[in-house]
């Protein structure tokens, strides 16, 4: 069983290096960015899904994935700008401190996701995941609030 969303299954394989997944979970999410249809929302959901341990890649993960959910979710950032997002709060580190987990987190797993046939559908379960992995983490709303808004202070004093 996945430490992190609880997906159930056998098998052994490949985990990531530092988030919690099984190697069932692992492997779904492959299939997941192999179809395109993950997009950074689904990037971001399996990343604070999976939060690992309490080491500084894990926690700079987390961090930033949150930091990147925050400003989709709640200031309708593009996807495009999530990337450069992510690199400048890694690179920045406004602050990152382990956020504890209730494991399992959510109801909706990557293999839910991948079950899903059609493109739209599977978009729009998507964005409930990311919504859910954010609500998950709504005792650190304001946390993450204020790491994305040192980030953002941090960009626009360096153009």
């Amino acid at each position: 069983m996945c430490d992190g969303c609880g997906l159930v299954g056998d098998g052994a394989g490949p985990t990531h290096p530092y988030m919690l997944s099984s190697p069932e979970c692992w492997a779904r999410y492959g299939e997941l960015l192999a179809t395109g249809a993950a997009g950074q929302l689904g990037v971001d959901a399996y990343a604070v899904q999976h939060p690992g341990v309490p080491e500084r890649r894990a926690v700079q993960s987390v961090g930033a994935h949150l930091v990147s959910l925050c400003a989709a979710l709640e200031r309708d950032w593009p996807p495009g700008r999530a990337i450069p997002l992510i690199r400048t709060a890694v690179d920045l580190d406004p602050g990152w401190v382990w956020l504890d987990p209730q494991l399992p987190l959510g109801t909706i797993t990557v293999a839910d996701v991948v079950a899903v046939d059609d493109w739209h559908g599977r978009s729009a379960l998507v964005r409930s995941w990311a919504e859910e992995m954010w609500e998950a983490h709504a005792s650190h709303h304001e946390l993450v609030r204020s790491w994305l808004d040192t980030v953002l202070t941090s960009e626009s004093t360096d153009h």
